[in-house]
């Protein structure tokens, strides 16, 4: 390859780097995020397996390309479940996605408490959440999200 070629080639490479950046606003309003649905998948003395269901909102005029979420919920003012999710994903201009990701936690110190909890008049937890996207464009900072409120705990079917 030529010196010609080379510069070129870079200078595509370039226009077409800032292209991709430019299709995002510079300044992006932060998602919302709730925790729509939690499930013990399982529960044992060593802890308990949990799928956490969150509802992302976009409120910006534009999609939202995201590599990943990653997030913590704190649970009833105790312990933390975190996790991250697996697959790329589009926001949707003013839009919702749901996310689904199962985590790992011994938070709950017995498997009678959970129990209380679901056959309990309520059955729901606080919970605080809070975490980040990581937009699936180069150069850009990922977005923060944070949110409290309650959630109905059931057993997995």
């Amino acid at each position: 390859m030529t010196l010609r070629s080379s510069l070129v080639l870079g200078t595509c490479l370039c226009l077409l780097g800032i292209q991709a950046c430019s299709s995002l606003p510079r300044q992006l309003a932060p998602p919302r995020a709730e925790v729509v649905e939690l499930r013990i998948v399982q529960a044992g003395f060593d802890g308990q397996r949990f799928a956490v269901r969150l509802d992302l909102f976009n409120p910006n005029p534009v999609p939202i390309p995201v590599r990943f979420v990653e997030f913590d919920v704190r649970l009833g003012g105790e312990g933390l479940l975190d996790g991250r999710s697996a697959a790329p994903f589009t926001l949707p201009a003013g839009g919702t996605e749901a996310v689904e990701v199962e985590v790992f936690s011994n938070l709950v110190s017995s498997a009678t408490r959970l129990l209380a909890v679901v056959q309990g008049p309520t059955n729901s937890l606080e919970y605080e959440v809070q975490g980040q996207l990581t937009l699936d464009v180069p150069l850009r900072e990922p977005l923060g999200f944070y949110h409290r409120g309650q959630v109905p705990l059931s057993l997995a079917q």
